[in-house]
């Protein structure tokens, strides 16, 4: 590949980039208006989101059609870039202290009048760059400035990211601070090159600080994205979870109606279609699974329970598997029983297994269960232990 077809793919890529940066920040909104702890990361990325798109040029000649051909909107992204490192650093330190450090701003008032005063103090110039050959535009001593501001930054937003990552037990946080500290990487790499680029003029280094400009755009929106990431991975699984229960919960809603805490036609998807949050839908249908189990155990004699757990030893079902599939067959067996008109049975009625200890281990049990439910062996033996029950 050569140098030109990386810089066209870096442009292509920062271009990616940086769209995917706006819309990070806007789907991202809402929550940072909420959330103090998030909302200055949220206007760090906001900042290095504008700052970016004056990297492209369909955007600078926007500006240039309207305002003419200038300098200043160079400027203008330094000074972007400027902010979005106080509000960087600001983030980070308060992770690390604590608190807030409203100096940080102070300074980057100061710098950014120090870059203003340098790029209007120059000779007439437009773009800000170092050309292939000549001094820099504005000047050397602008872009020595612009580049200690943003490789001091970076390299401080890289290390304490990496660093806090590593003793986080969270794990969307820690993808988090990395994503973010690799952003920071990439930021630094750009700077360096610059910074290599100005004293010793590689003719390779312009065709790749796009590429490095891009993946710097997708690392820091892919960081303020990660709890956009967390919450869906979170709500497919409870569909998922939703899905796999829906047959054993038909079928045991079916049998014990009365076990509905919202008397509503429900088939197919309609488990997914209410209102409800997932949580709570997820919460209601183990409650009202569980109610009827504890209803059809009196359907059910000890006798029969008896002769389905030894079926089931002797088909050597796996330790794992014993339970949920003793707990399928039985169900199905008291519910041909109460269709048929048997009496509940008295005396003890208790249920042998529920569950887990928890929800989350109820949950895992009752998949099981449903799983269980829709094996071949499960219904023949149930079909087979159904005549004796009248019996017992």
């Amino acid at each position: 590949m050569t140098f030109s077809e990386i810089r066209s793919f870096g442009v292509a890529l920062e271009t990616v980039g940086i769209t995917y940066m706006w819309l990070a920040v806007i789907l991202r909104a809402p929550a940072a208006m909420r959330s103090s702890e998030q909302r200055p990361l949220w206007l760090a990325v906001l900042g290095a989101a504008a700052a970016v798109s004056f990297h492209l040029q369909w955007v600078n000649n926007l500006i240039y059609q309207a305002t003419g051909p200038t300098h200043l909107t160079a400027l203008a992204r330094n000074l972007f870039g400027v902010v979005t490192s106080a509000a960087v650093l600001d983030f980070v330190l308060r992770a690390v202290r604590g608190r807030y450090t409203y100096q940080l701003y102070g300074l980057a008032v100061l710098i950014m009048a120090a870059l203003t005063w340098l790029d209007l103090s120059a000779p007439p110039h437009l773009p800000h760059a170092v050309p292939a050959v000549g001094d820099p535009a504005p000047s050397t001593a602008y872009w020595v400035v612009l580049i200690i501001v943003n490789l001091g930054t970076n390299t401080v937003c890289a290390t304490a990211c990496w660093w806090y990552s590593r003793g986080s037990l969270d794990l969307a946080l820690r993808v988090g601070l990395r994503l973010f500290g690799l952003g920071a990487v990439f930021a630094g790499l750009y700077w360096l090159f610059n910074t290599t680029y100005i004293a010793v003029r590689l003719s390779w280094i312009p065709s790749v600080t796009p590429l490095l400009m891009g993946c710097y755009a997708f690392s820091r929106a892919s960081a303020i994205c990660v709890p956009l990431g967390t919450a869906a991975t979170l709500a497919l699984r409870r569909v998922r979870i939703l899905w796999q229960l829906w047959p054993l919960w038909r079928d045991l809603v079916e049998s014990v109606p009365d076990v509905r805490l919202m008397q509503t036609h429900q088939s197919g998807l309609g488990l997914l279609r209410f209102s409800d949050p997932l949580d709570l839908r997820l919460y209601r249908t183990v409650i009202e699974i569980r109610d009827a189990i504890l209803d059809l155990r009196a359907y059910i004699p000890q006798a029969v329970l008896d002769d389905v757990q030894d079926h089931m030893e002797f088909d050597n079902s796996p330790p794992d598997e014993m339970d949920p599939r003793i707990t399928a067959c039985w169900l199905r067996i008291a519910r041909y029983a109460k269709a048929g008109g048997a009496p509940p049975l008295r005396g003890d009625l208790t249920v042998p297994v529920l569950g887990g200890t928890d929800l989350p281990g109820e949950i895992d049990f009752l998949r099981k269960v449903a799983k269980a439910d829709a094996s071949a062996r499960v219904r023949e033996l149930a079909s087979l232990l159904t005549r004796p029950t009248a019996t017992h």
